[in-house]
């Protein structure tokens, strides 16, 4: 293992790098590594800003830019341009702990099974926190992924991918013969996601596992335009959004080998689950209450994007799986 490469995909990130940028300054490493800012079409001069911050530094950096918009084109950019095994992905609203790349490192060495790793997120609030975060904030990529350190227990795991380790080796085996991820990934103001999780299942196909240690700490700076209901809903339907394009991954992980047929009897299952279950929470929120509470309407959101998910992505997830199963 030669080393780690720091990736930080930022759109319009100029506001918050600096605290980002510095905290990267001061961590320890005992190893060869590097920090790659991609630069995902920024129009608030986020590059220069960068470049004048970290040009009196000593550390080894490149500015990437992506001009197609998209944080996975973005994450993409950054492991082709890479040149260590190990891929750390830092947000650009994160601080990393000063021993967080060195643990993950030394991890990663000792366990060559470890395919992910990843750590804790702490929020840091910019106004006052939400009295629902502490019920809802993990969808924010923050608080512990597991009970205890190492492999994580579920199968199949994931992660999120703030603060993710990747050994890149285990992705390039993917990406070379012609992987392409079954989702849009994040846009704007699109919160279709779900990427960090088909990477997390990639690496297990592969026979790779996912680990969590508690001592990967970072801060995650929680927006005060994100710190409401409305939004959280939207991040809801978002990730739930992408459900019918992971179920090639459900499938693959029942049996490498299931054929169309199977294929498509386990969509048709899922499909008409899902739409059961959307239509008796409809019906009981009809007949049963007169008003609706905030956690109702948190359930028919993620309930209707998933079913809809299922019909809308039936054919992309269809020949998703079959590409998927020519490359595993």
């Amino acid at each position: 293992m030669n080393g780690i490469s720091i990736i930080i995909c930022t759109y319009n990130g100029k506001q918050k790098l600096e605290e980002t940028l510095l905290a990267i300054l001061k961590l320890k490493a005992t190893f060869l590594w590097e920090l790659l800012v991609v630069d995902n079409a920024s129009t608030d001069g986020t590059a220069a800003f960068t470049s004048s911050l970290l040009s009196d530094s000593t550390i080894d950096f490149r500015i990437l830019h992506e001009a197609e918009p998209g944080l996975i084109k973005a994450r993409l950019c950054g492991l082709r341009a890479s040149k260590y095994d190990v891929l750390l992905y830092c947000d650009d609203d994160n601080t990393l702990d000063i021993n967080y790349m060195q643990i993950g490192y030394d991890l990663m060495k000792m366990n060559p099974i470890i395919g992910a790793l990843g750590g804790c997120g702490t929020p840091v609030f910019e106004d006052k926190k939400p009295d629902w975060f502490d019920t809802y904030g993990h969808s924010f990529a923050v608080g512990p992924q597991a009970i205890n350190d190492g492999p994580m227990p579920e199968y199949p795991a994931e992660l999120y991918g703030a603060g993710a380790f990747f050994r890149k080796a285990v992705l390039l085996q993917f990406l070379d013969k012609g992987f392409k991820s079954g989702l849009p990934g994040r846009t704007g103001n699109n919160l279709v996601s779900g990427e960090d999780v088909e990477w997390c299942y990639l690496i297990q196909l592969a026979g790779y596992q996912i680990w969590y240690d508690h001592r990967l700490i970072f801060t995650h700076t929680m927006p005060k335009g994100r710190m409401n209901w409305e939004y959280y809903l939207r991040l809801k339907q978002g990730i739930a959004s992408g459900t019918g394009q992971l179920l090639p991954y459900s499938c693959l992980f029942i049996n490498k080998n299931m054929n169309d047929l199977h294929y498509l009897a386990h969509w048709f299952k899922r499909t008409a689950f899902s739409f059961i279950l959307y239509l008796k929470n409809k019906v009981r929120i009809i007949l049963g209450k007169k008003i609706v509470m905030d956690e109702d309407k948190l359930g028919a959101i993620i309930l209707k994007a998933k079913m809809k998910s299922y019909f809308v992505n039936a054919i992309p997830a269809y020949h998703h799986f079959r590409k998927l199963k020519s490359i595993i």
